[in-house]
């Protein structure tokens, strides 16, 4: 599963999100699928860019993932790598396509079926693998470190309060 990140807790959320809007959401649409939303948050591009770029490897998110090679010139992989650097693994792709990851889907509940083309189930699962990262990610944070980067007056202001 990913590594967690602000950015990517974030992203997670607001794909989520413009999900729910029906004009940013076809699962059969490279740019405005699952990964598709997630890459428009992620990079900034629209879903016509995205999927002009998926247009030229040929494939789904699964496939292209597998095939995915930094330095092979295609646009998408481009987006690949942005994902990636924003703590995404390969194997999230297929997940996030499916709607399959293992730990996702037991934070669910005991039979949960989710379908990969269902809006609402989509959003939920965003949304709960945002949790799942948000609570990593706070399980990380050190206290000395976090003291170690307020100012002096953050530092008076935090005691004083």
């Amino acid at each position: 599963m990913a590594r967690p990140s602000l950015r990517l807790i974030e992203a997670l959320r607001t794909a989520a999100k413009q999900i729910g809007n029906k004009t940013n959401y076809n699962w059969k649409d490279i740019g405005s699928c699952n990964c598709g939303n997630l890459a428009q948050i992620l990079t900034g591009l629209d879903k016509k860019q995205i999927t002009k770029f998926g247009i030229k490897k040929h494939g789904d998110w699964d496939m292209l993932s597998r095939l995915f090679r930094k330095e092979s010139g295609y646009e998408i992989d481009e987006v690949i790598a942005v994902m990636l650097d924003a703590g995404l693994i390969l194997d999230d792709f297929a997940n996030l396509e499916n709607l399959t990851d293992r730990r996702i889907l037991m934070r669910m509940g005991e039979n949960v079926y989710l379908k990969r083309d269902k809006r609402e189930d989509v959003i939920l699962y965003l949304n709960t693998w945002a949790s799942i990262l948000e609570e990593e990610l706070l399980k990380e944070i050190n206290i000395k470190d976090a003291e170690s980067v307020l100012s002096e007056e953050e530092k008076e202001k935090v005691l004083t309060e």
